[in-house]
């Protein structure tokens, strides 16, 4: 083999292991940055509005604890699912998800971690991330008919975001973007 080949093979993997830190420690950073926004007051994750239809005002009976979320740019706040019987339910049988709130499966290891439209009501926008919180995949507007069919990351994630059809395309949210839950200080 010559020289110039064996420089090549070893600064390949160098390389590769410099960009993967820079990405980790950017998202890193700029969760930290929005964190610490939030915390300054610089600007604040909104509840839904309290409309006059009484089906939507009782929107705390389905989803009666939020967490702010801050989903690519777009602040919300989200319902969590992070036990083994709440992630079984999700969102089945809840006769609508409020504008501004999503649905957040926390499973705290990473894996395939499959979603269907079991007794759903109106479709979805689902959206996979790793243990980053970094968007790795994303499935729009599955309708509840698609049930029984399944759908799920091809890339292990490590939390799943539910939230009404249309969400993604109205905020502008692909891979790469970042879910960062913003905890109490």
């Amino acid at each position: 083999m010559k020289t110039a080949e064996r420089i090549v093979l070893i600064l390949i993997p160098i390389v590769l292991l410099g960009g993967g830190i820079w990405i980790y420690l950017s998202v890193q950073n700029n969760q930290q940055e929005l964190r610490e926004s939030v915390a300054r007051g610089d600007f604040q994750i909104p509840l839904p509005d309290q409309s006059t239809d009484s089906d939507t005002t009782n929107w705390r009976k389905y989803y009666p604890v939020t967490v702010p979320v801050v989903i690519g740019t777009t602040s919300v706040q989200a319902s969590l699912a992070d036990s083994l019987s709440e992630r079984i339910k999700g969102l089945s049988e809840t006769p609508f998800l409020p504008e501004g709130v999503v649905k957040l499966f926390a499973f705290g290891v990473p894996g395939k971690h499959s979603m269907w439209m079991k007794d759903m009501n109106y479709p979805l926008d689902i959206i996979w991330t790793n243990e980053e919180g970094v968007i790795i995949h994303i499935e729009e507007n599955i309708a509840p008919d698609t049930y029984p069919d399944s759908f799920s990351s091809p890339t292990p994630a490590w939390y799943v975001v539910e939230t009404n059809a249309g969400f993604v395309a109205a905020n502008n949210i692909s891979r790469g973007d970042t879910v960062v839950i913003i905890a109490d200080e």
